[in-house]
């Protein structure tokens, strides 16, 4: 019998409804130039399989009143931004990007950008305007929050390291659907809206978002969600596809019908509840899920192997987009970088001062599968257990470090030791995970 999705009420998640308008589908997202970057391998890659599933055989369970009493707390964060009356940001909070203005930054093909772009940002940014309108809103597909408004990219010289695509400096965050904002203003072309969500900010075009009033949040924020456990699903109605579905991404569930709800646009620019149709098993289930074996393989296997995609870059994730929709499911609120993630856990305990032998002993003693994280300045990675005295990890690595300063790109999600790369000659040894981890962090 095919197993499935089991929530913490063991609510039944799927309602469905003939001929209805709007569907949430099995989908695929769409190949960019992200899917052609390099891919190399190492040992790690090629000996340890790239499969999840048997470290879940060591964990600790959560228990039921434990999740729920994270979920009440993911809850309350989630829904943060409507309980605001302005951006709570400060001003140097808010332009702090057009530092990017006074350096010599390119465009993805290599060229310079000019200055006079800034300029036109800049003023197209409109931050003298700040809070004039104050008004909570919803994202209506999948989107972007961008530093300056526009799609177009920013990166330090493409030669160097570490630099070039994907790495867009102006790529601030990915957001999902249906997820809950505050708006400051306009930019002065009037296409882009600057907004605050519970865990980053930016600027997300007009027409990915829809204000909302308080009618519309008290039906929405109803207290019983659904979230999608699979990735990359389809959002269609019958004039086509409105979004890409990452996994994460929460539905409130409606309570006459069961079935699902999203929001849509009004003439008037102003969100309305639409119910939604879902036709396949274990697609999205009531959040929390319980935290057992069967749930954290399946979420956690369909992570290895995406591309790297740096601030949520063509719909991937980058390492704490990773453990962020990892634990979403789960009921556990991360905020948006590894070192507000680093500081969001139960017990941070720090591996400073220890050398590698130490640091591996100490992450097989006290990590635990699944519900712990290992932090390095910049980089963040879910630990899974361990494997012939080995700590093991999934994680989106860009790549090692090598000798010359240059990196064997990984550019992907990884199950690898703490060590990826040691069996290459020319490996950077001081610049190897375990050699940069500071400490573990618990759930």
């Amino acid at each position: 019998m095919k197993k499935i999705i089991f929530t913490i009420t063991l609510t039944t998640a799927l309602n469905t409804l003939l001929f209805a308008q709007t569907t949430l589908s099995l989908g695929e997202r769409s190949a960019t130039n992200i899917d052609y970057m390099q891919a190399n391998e190492v040992r790690d890659t090629t000996h340890i399989p790239q499969d999840p599933t048997p470290f879940t055989k060591t964990i600790d369970i959560m228990s039921a009143d434990e999740q729920l009493e994270y979920d009440r707390v993911y809850n309350e964060k989630f829904f943060a931004p409507w309980t605001q009356s302005s951006v709570e940001l400060s001003q140097g909070e808010k332009t702090w990007q057009f530092k990017y203005a006074k350096q010599k930054t390119y465009r993805s093909d290599g060229q310079l950008i000019p200055k006079s772009w800034y300029t036109y940002e800049i003023s197209n940014s409109n931050f003298k305007d700040s809070d004039t309108l104050n008004i909570p809103a919803i994202t209506l597909r999948h989107t972007n929050l961008r530093l300056y408004p526009s799609s177009r990219g920013i990166y330090y010289d493409p030669s160097r390291a570490g630099e070039g695509f994907p790495f867009d400096y102006s790529q601030n965050s990915s957001v999902h659907m249906n997820t809950p904002i505050m708006i400051s203003h306009y930019s002065l072309d009037q296409l882009w809206v600057y907004a605050q969500t519970s865990f980053a900010s930016g600027w997300i075009k007009i027409e990915d978002i829809a204000f909302t009033n308080f009618e519309f949040q008290e039906k929405f924020q109803n207290g019983d969600y659904a979230i999608t456990v699979k990735d990359n699903l389809k959002l269609s109605d019958d004039n086509g596809e409105i979004s890409l579905v990452k996994m994460g991404s929460i539905f409130p569930i409606d309570p006459q019908t069961k079935k699902y709800l999203m929001a849509k646009k009004d003439v008037k620019g102003f969100a309305r509840l639409e119910k939604i149709t879902v036709n396949d098993v274990d697609i999205i289930a009531h959040k929390p899920i319980k935290f057992n074996q069967y749930n954290l393989a399946y979420i956690s296997k369909q992570l290895v192997g995406e591309p790297y995609g740096w601030g949520g870059k063509e719909k991937c994730r980058d390492c704490s987009a990773l453990t962020r929709d990892f634990f979403s499911p789960f009921g556990i609120y991360l905020p948006r970088n590894s070192r507000q993630q680093a500081n969001s856990g139960n017990e941070f305990m720090s591996l400073k001062g220890l050398d590698s032998t130490q640091k591996k002993k100490t992450i097989i003693d006290y990590a635990k599968p699944f519900r712990s994280m290992l932090f390095v300045p910049g980089h963040i990675t879910l630990y899974l257990g361990e494997k012939k005295g080995e700590p093991i990890i999934l994680h989106n690595y860009w790549g090692v470090r090598l000798n010359d300063g240059s990196k064997r790109v990984m550019g992907r999600a990884i199950i690898s030791t703490t060590t990826p790369g040691k069996e290459l000659d020319n490996v950077r040894e001081r610049s190897m995970l375990i050699n940069t981890l500071t400490g573990i962090v618990n759930f």
